[in-house]
C-alpha cells in the first residue's frame, strides 16, 4: 500500500536543521523517527543493524539520537559505497550506478536489545530478526 501527501512531502524537504524541534519534540518522538528511518533505510542480517544513507550529516544526527536518548552504542558514518560503483540488485536482477557516496552506521551487538526495547521496527519481518538477534 502507498499513500501520497503533498503537505507532508513538503515538510520533510526542509533542512535537518529545521526538523530537529519536531524530531526532538518528545522521546517518544525520537524513538518514532528511528524507527521509521530504520524501517526504510536499515537492515539487520544475523547480529548485525545497520543503517545506510548517502546523507552523512543524516546519519551522525541518527548516531547521537540513539547516544543520547537510548543509550545505544553506534559505530560511523562509514563509507560503504564509492559513488560510481555499479550495483547489482538481486531482487530486481536491474544493475545500476551509484551517483553518490553511500555511508553507513552498525549498531554496537552489546545494544541490540535496547534498540529492540526502546525502538523496533514495524517491519515484521525486520522486528523479528531483531528479536532473535537481541536474544543471543
Amino acid at each position: 500500500m502507498e499513500g501520497h501527501s503533498r503537505l507532508l512531502y513538503k515538510f520533510l524537504q526542509q533542512r535537518l536543521e529545521k526538523l530537529k524541534p519536531y524530531v526532538e519534540h518528545r522521546k517518544d518522538c525520537v524513538a518514532a523517527f528511528l524507527r521509521a528511518f530504520f524501517d526504510g533505510e536499515g537492515s539487520i542480517h544475523r547480529r548485525k543493524l545497520t543503517v545506510c544513507n548517502a546523507d552523512r550529516e543524516l546519519l551522525t544526527y541518527i548516531k547521537g539520537l540513539l547516544k543520547r536518548y537510548f543509550d545505544i552504542d553506534a559505530t560511523g558514518p562509514h563509507l560503504s559505497q564509492k559513488s560510481g560503483t555499479i550495483m547489482h540488485c538481486p531482487r530486481t536482477g536491474k544493475t545500476y550506478k551509484t551517483n553518490k557516496d553511500c555511508y553507513r552506521i552498525y549498531i554496537r551487538t552489546h545494544s541490540l536489545a535496547g534498540f529492540h526495547k526502546d525502538i523496533g521496527f514495524t517491519i515484521e519481518r525486520k522486528q523479528r530478526r531483531l528479536a532473535e538477534a537481541a536474544k543471543q
